[in-house]
């Protein structure tokens, strides 16, 4: 019984962490928006072109 226990709350681990995985990769960064964010960092001063 203890074995079965094991194995349900290492299902829902399982469950938990492949939603968080799908979750943040829906939120990945577009390849622009990364260029924007580079942009921004190598010019303090704001005078990027985009």
């Amino acid at each position: 019984m203890i074995a079965y226990g094991c194995l349900g709350i290492l299902f829902l681990f399982i469950i938990i962490k492949i939603a968080v995985y799908f979750n943040r990769q829906k939120k990945a960064p577009t390849p622009e928006d990364l260029d924007d964010t580079l942009l921004i960092i190598s010019n303090p001063r704001g005078d990027h072109t985009t």
